[in-house]
């Protein structure tokens, strides 16, 4: 009796013995993964939209004001004539800003001079003609910035002009440049003569730092 009992407990070790070193077993794990996005880049974008328009503005005019010919008018003392430039421009980005640089080089010619000639200054409106920032009445010749912010920016300082994402194809701000011929210019002085307007350049700068209008 006594042995059997010894037997069948040996045979008990032994299988225990194999069930533990026989084979292999595994921790639990598990994984996962995640989409890594799309990184979309924003946009800068600037055109002058149409063909420039001349108007004169003289106020003793009854018509004023009234479009004109650059090729044909003939300026005299005390007129006051007008040039716009249609402005199209985007921007796009969470911390876009941007600024737009305007310099309307300076006139040359007899016609140009310190007094009693014709002066040439420009400034930039919006849709409704209301001045944009500090860009009012600056001497030809001198380069303005006015900083602009996106309007998906998502910080933007609400005192800045916004500008929409895609270009319209239409003008949203006007460079309006203005040559006026001094009314006291005496006799026959200035007769004849001629002034060349040199070009607009108009720039769209990407920047960083914070800051407004600068007209300096």
């Amino acid at each position: 009796m006594n042995s059997r009992t010894t037997t069948g407990l040996v045979a008990g070790a032994a299988g225990a013995a194999l069930l533990v070193g026989g084979g292999t077993f595994a921790l639990w794990s598990d994984s996962a993964t995640v989409d890594g996005g799309t990184i979309t880049s924003g946009t800068l974008d600037v055109e002058l939209v149409g063909t420039p328009q001349w108007q004169d503005v003289s106020a003793d005019r009854a018509d004023s004001p009234h479009a004109i010919d650059m090729e044909t008018f003939r300026i005299v003392p005390g007129d006051t004539i007008e040039g716009r430039y249609g402005i199209d421009a985007a921007l796009e980005g969470d911390n876009m800003v941007a600024e737009l640089g305007l310099a309307v080089g300076e006139a040359s010619g007899e016609l140009i001079a310190a007094e009693n000639g014709v002066s040439v200054t420009y400034s930039l409106v919006d849709a409704d003609g209301a001045p944009v920032g500090n860009v009012t009445d600056i001497a030809a010749g001198q380069t303005v910035e006015v900083r602009f912010v996106s309007a998906d920016n998502s910080a933007k300082d609400p005192a800045l002009p916004v500008l929409p994402a895609e270009l319209t194809g239409e003008a949203q701000y006007t460079v309006v440049v203005t040559a006026t011929f001094d009314e006291g210019t005496p006799e026959q002085v200035r007769t004849k003569a001629a002034a060349d307007l040199a070009g607009l350049a108009v720039s769209l700068d990407q920047v960083r730092d914070a800051g407004v209008v600068d007209a300096s």
